[in-house]
């Protein structure tokens, strides 16, 4: 264990060793359940060195090969490990998965599409980092016919909050319904507000019938129904880091 400045800190090594989410691995910390060389540690940003013998609650950390998915999620279910409400989650379509795996990122309940899953916290953050602005298309089914005004509207950015306007959106009209009265639109935003799309809808004046998240970056859905999922090749991987470093 080193005070100064080489080794990574403790809460990041644990998060990233897919044992649990690094707010959590805080937690654990403070409350005095990790040991470093058998050494009680509370203090957070504590530094460690690969040699460092590392303990959860009298258990030695294992470190597990990282692990990277491409999931279908399907509507109706949690972008959650557990739910105390005990209400559908996306976990059980992961059972044979025998590593802690964890989402980047989050998709409402009644949203299906890309999810991607890993147990590599550094790669989770750097795609959830709103500075380097991946692309993420959404379909979106919304309610009426959109005029021109609306989608100029979206493309120059909404106003979701008395402080928040969103960033220009790209828009690509798939269909109009005169029948249904509704409206499909791809939609490709790259920040991360809660309900962004749906909010941004609203606030041109629409609703968002149904939502599908049908890209992060370079990735697809491809070839997976809801509730598939699949490796992330290598090259995926380091084509959507590359997105990062540009």
């Amino acid at each position: 264990m080193t005070k100064n400045n080489q080794g990574q800190r403790l809460q990041k090594v644990i998060a990233n060793a897919g044992y649990i989410a690094r707010r959590k691995a805080e937690l654990l910390i403070t409350s005095g359940k990790v040991k470093v060389n058998d050494q009680v540690v509370t203090t957070l940003g504590t530094r460690v060195l690969p040699n460092d013998v590392i303990k959860i609650n009298n258990k030695i950390l294992e470190f597990n090969d990282y692990l990277y998915f491409i999931f279908y999620k399907p509507v109706n279910c949690l972008t959650t490990l557990n739910d105390p409400r005990n209400r559908p989650t996306i976990m059980p379509y992961f059972s044979k998965i025998k590593v802690r795996i964890y989402p980047v990122g989050r998709l409402d309940f009644d949203t299906s599409g890309l999810l991607l899953m890993t147990n590599d916290g550094d790669f989770s953050n750097q795609i959830l980092h709103p500075k380097y602005k991946i692309d993420k298309v959404y379909q979106v089914t919304c309610q009426g016919l959109l005029s021109q005004e609306q989608i100029k509207q979206l493309t120059k950015g909404v106003q979701i909050e008395a402080t928040i306007i969103t960033a220009p959106a790209k828009v690509k009209v798939i269909k109009t319904d005169f029948e249904t009265e509704t409206t499909i639109i791809n939609l490709t935003i790259h920040q991360g507000y809660k309900n962004q799309v749906k909010r941004m809808l609203k606030g041109v004046g629409s609703k968002v019938l149904t939502l599908k998240r049908i890209a992060i970056g370079n990735l697809n859905l491809t070839g997976l129904k809801p509730g598939d999922y699949r490796i992330l090749t290598t090259k995926e991987r380091q084509d959507l880091l590359s997105l990062v470093s540009q």
